[in-house]
This record gives C-alpha cells, structure tokens and sequence, in this order.
C-alpha cells in the first residue's frame, strides 16, 4: 500500500479536518463508476489515516519491520568477529599490547 498521507497529498501532522478536506475533494474528482482503482485506493487511505488512533496504529505497526523468521535467522546466524581498526592497531603498538614485546613473550613459551 502506497502512503496515505502522499495518496490524499496531505503532510503527516495534517488534523483531522484537513485530512477530511482533501479526502472529500479526492472522492469528487475521481468518481467509482469512471475511475474505480484511484477512488479505492484514496478510500482505503481515508480509512487508514482518518481517525487520531488510526493514524498512531498506522505509525507504529505499519513500519518495516523483520519478520519473526529474520529475527530468528539473525539470532543464529554466527557474525565474523570484528577486526580491529588500523588505529586501534596503531594504539595497540604504542601502548606495547602487541609487537615486539608479544614476540618476546611467545619466543620464551617455545624454548
């Protein structure tokens, strides 16, 4: 389903009254019997957004949201570990958490 703030050409903080306005000067312009999709689909819009509830429903349950199967998936997908940045590559040598005092260290365990 298309916008129905963009179907009825209304902003998303029109009232009720505006709302009403531009749904009312749609349904006279596009007429059941000579153009049937476009009034249904200005009516379906009407009916989406005509109310202050209807309009809260329509913004918190028609976003893009994943399905249960994608949370799911994700949930058990295993994610590459993350590689470290050059800078925290570079912090690492300066502070001595890696290089050549690692090398010393890993030298003395194979003697």
């Amino acid at each position: 389903m298309r916008d129905p703030y963009r179907t009825l050409s209304v902003p998303r903080d029109a009232d009720n009254a505006t709302i009403h306005a531009a749904y009312l000067a749609l349904v006279r312009r596009f007429s059941p019997d000579r153009d049937g999709e476009r009034f249904e689909r200005v009516r379906a819009a009407y009916e989406t957004i005509a109310t202050r509830r209807k309009r809260i429903e329509h913004e918190l349950f028609s976003t893009d949201l994943p399905t249960l199967g994608e949370l799911l998936e994700a949930a058990i997908t295993p994610r590459p570990a993350a590689r470290p940045s050059e800078e925290q590559l570079r912090c690492a040598l300066a502070v001595g958490l890696i290089g050549a005092g690692a090398a010393r260290r890993q030298s003395t365990r194979t003697r």
